[in-house]
């Protein structure tokens, strides 16, 4: 059987790269790709698919990406199998995308040759972990996840503050994740405080040395 693959990611030499594995490997026939989050919910709604293989953060677009993307995507297509390129290894941010139902994490940082197993797995239904980040998922779901200064940032928090990082004011992010501005506000010092950040002068200090 070849499968009907959509490929997001915001980086030219990836969509190119994992194009070319997918085709190679005949695993799969690339149906469309896209750059943006926006683009993505375009394609989806136009192009039949049977895996979707997506990064987590795809900026410039009128929509949001990140985790409000996955859960999106989830919801409109719960049958869809995700499979997410990442190149972090936060493990609230793998937790969160775990939990929303994305059964595939392939670490973009690795080689791209297991990309046609990690399809063919979630196809079928099943989990697939690039065994580079195989260890930190494993510690993310037995709940050893001490990072920082006391407990880490919870999902809702980590996806606060990586949307600050890409330079949202706390309105903003209120209107795109559904949120008042009081609360994002709260989750943004709740996580300064378990990350042991005193100011917005550290946090985003914290937040260019690339931590999330």
């Amino acid at each position: 059987m070849t499968l009907r693959i959509i490929i997001a990611d915001d980086h030219p030499v990836v969509r190119i790269g994992a194009r070319s594995v997918i085709h190679g490997s005949g695993v799969g026939e690339v149906v469309a790709e896209a750059s943006t989050a926006q683009d993505l919910l375009a394609h989806l709604s136009s192009f039949p698919c049977d895996v979707l293989v997506t990064d987590y953060s795809m900026p410039d677009s009128s929509v949001p990406d990140g985790f409000a993307m996955i859960s999106m995507i989830r919801r409109r297509y719960p049958q869809l199998p995700v499979l997410m390129l990442s190149v972090s290894s936060n493990l609230a941010i793998l937790r969160m995308v775990r939990d929303a139902g994305v059964l595939g994490l392939v670490d973009k940082g690795s080689s791209m040759d297991e990309l046609p197993v990690a399809i063919r797995t979630v196809h079928r239904g099943l989990h697939y972990v690039s065994s580079s980040l195989k260890e930190r998922v494993d510690a993310a779901g037995s709940g050893a996840m001490a990072e920082g200064e006391g407990r880490p940032p919870s999902p809702r928090e980590v996806e606060v503050l990586r949307l600050l990082g890409k330079g949202m004011t706390v309105k903003e992010i209120a209107n795109i994740l559904n949120r008042s501005a009081s609360t994002i506000s709260r989750q943004k010092g709740d996580a300064m405080l378990k990350l042991g950040l005193s100011s917005d002068a550290e946090l985003f200090d914290y937040l260019r040395n690339g931590q999330l």
